[in-house]
């Protein structure tokens, strides 16, 4: 604990304000309740549409703020309702493939990001499919756009995750290779939301950065981790809080030399690294039942997936 809190304090050069904290996390709650919330409630019946709505509400907000973070470090505008989307496309994606994975359901998904049809089989497909339409119908991209090809490598990483991390004599090189590849595509599909035609160059850092905002997740997540019997350099305890401040302080000068200023994205990043060190030594704050009512008590929400709370969950 000493080790993690030494680390954050000798990061506080890159902190800063984040503009607008309350109205920013009231306009993507606002967003969620104009644009997910329909979707949700047309896919989604009984008791489990309340929980599965502060599970996709939560990810809105928390996501919609680095997305926000990154729009304002590459001085591009922000629309809100796309933030919003993208926390909830990836939480639906996410728990989809973790809990309902299985080779038919990944071919169809293959078939998706690859524009072809998809019928969707149960609940969590049918949201997860109007989700994913969304995104598309108010992103109206081509097909050639850097963010489908993203997209089609990050399922490729998320199906070999769900095939190989639960094998704990799983290669070092080979888990460090998924953790790089899940978190790289899936920050540069994130942040293309914002960045119509990606260049290359921009394509191969925003890739290097996500791999380090895995393993920020993997370090905050590691009793759940655990306790689903995933492995992950951090359930092996080969993965400290120092070691991704170090990865992010190495990223910096790239960052800076690449978009002119790095502190917009960094103070947003900040927060999460102080929000998943709370968690991890203080693991019932937050925990409560019902909506957060502030940025923080999302931040600081357990991940929640739709189909078990964090503190119940098992792969």
């Amino acid at each position: 604990m000493i080790a993690d809190l030494g680390a954050l304090l000798r990061w506080t050069r890159f902190a800063g304000r984040i503009p607008r904290v309350p109205g920013r996390a009231a306009e993507y709650a606002r967003q969620y309740d104009l644009v997910i919330a329909p979707i949700v409630e047309s896919t989604v019946e009984g008791a489990r549409r309340e929980r599965i709505g502060r599970a996709l509400k939560a990810a809105s907000v928390k996501l919609g703020f680095l997305l926000g973070g990154y729009a304002a470090m590459a001085g591009l505008p922000l629309r809100s309702d796309l933030a919003a989307l993208s926390g909830a496309v990836t939480r639906a994606y996410d728990d989809l493939i973790d809990d309902f994975g299985s080779p038919e359901l990944d071919r169809r998904l293959d078939e998706l990001f690859h524009g072809r049809d998809f019928q969707p089989a149960g609940e969590l497909e049918r949201l997860f499919h109007g989700l994913f339409r969304e995104v598309e119908r108010r992103l109206g991209r081509d097909r050639d756009d850097p963010i489908f090809t993203a997209l089609r490598g990050l399922h490729g990483c998320q199906v070999r995750s769900r095939l190989r991390q639960g094998d704990p004599a799983i290669p070092a090189e080979e888990l460090a290779a998924i953790t790089a590849g899940k978190g790289g595509f899936g920050t540069v599909v994130l942040f293309a939301l914002v960045r119509p035609g990606m260049p290359e160059r921009e394509l191969a850092l925003v890739h290097e950065l996500g791999g380090v905002l895995q393993q920020l997740d993997d370090y905050q997540d590691v009793e759940l981790d655990r306790r689903a019997g995933v492995v992950t350099a951090a359930t092996r305890d080969g993965l400290s809080l120092p070691q991704v401040c170090a990865g992010l302080r190495a990223l910096a000068p790239r960052l800076h030399a690449h978009y002119g200023r790095v502190r917009p994205l960094y103070a947003v990043v900040y927060a999460y690294l102080w929000a998943s060190f709370l968690r991890r030594h203080l693991p019932g704050l937050g925990s409560g039942g019902g909506t957060p009512r502030g940025p923080l008590g999302f931040l600081l929400r357990p991940g929640d997936n739709l189909v078990q709370q964090a503190v119940h969950r098992r792969r």
